[in-house]
């Protein structure tokens, strides 16, 4: 059930991006393509970062998001692997964290995990998610924020790894 899912998944965002024309380009002088972040991010950093053009790979886990002009307007870090030996009820909780050039936390998404789905709405719809937005990395570094009843392990994997990485870049 799970490899149909994930191949639905994949066809379904491989049909959106051929529909949006890519949405984004590579850039000018990046040694990278597209490809090296996860599909899901290419289509979603849009959300975070309206006028993102094309994304550069700065080192495993660490991309410059630039405009159309190749100004530099974000970045995005991944939390693997400084957060791949945290787990939340079922695993791993990796997350993409978009920060504005100022380094303030825009958005922060959850990616591909073996969460149960319905504990990970749970955190979704609570909210949780949202209690960085507006931090800087120390900010959010020096926050407890409450766990969501019911999804306390999945909560907790998602903030601990999260600070994981975080610490990865001060």
């Amino acid at each position: 059930m799970k490899k149909s899912y994930k191949t639905l998944k994949s066809i379904l965002l491989a049909t959106a991006m051929i529909m949006t024309g890519g949405l984004f380009t590579q850039c000018t002088n990046a040694q990278n393509s597209e490809n090296d972040l996860p599909i899901e991010t290419l289509t979603e950093l849009k959300t975070a970062f309206p006028k993102a053009a094309c994304v550069e790979l700065l080192d495993q886990s660490y991309y410059a998001v630039k405009n159309a002009k190749g100004k530099v307007i974000g970045s995005v870090l991944l939390s693997s692997p400084y957060s791949d030996d945290i787990k939340g009820f079922n695993g791993p909780t990796p997350l993409q964290i978009a920060l504005d050039k100022k380094g303030q936390i825009i958005e922060v998404r959850v990616l591909d995990n073996e969460e149960t789905p319905r504990f990970l709405n749970r955190v979704v719809e609570a909210g949780f998610l949202n209690s960085w937005n507006g931090k800087t990395v120390q900010e959010a570094l020096d926050m407890e924020v409450d766990a969501v009843s019911g999804a306390t392990f999945s909560s907790k994997g998602i903030q601990n790894s999260l600070k994981a990485r975080l610490k990865a870049i001060k």
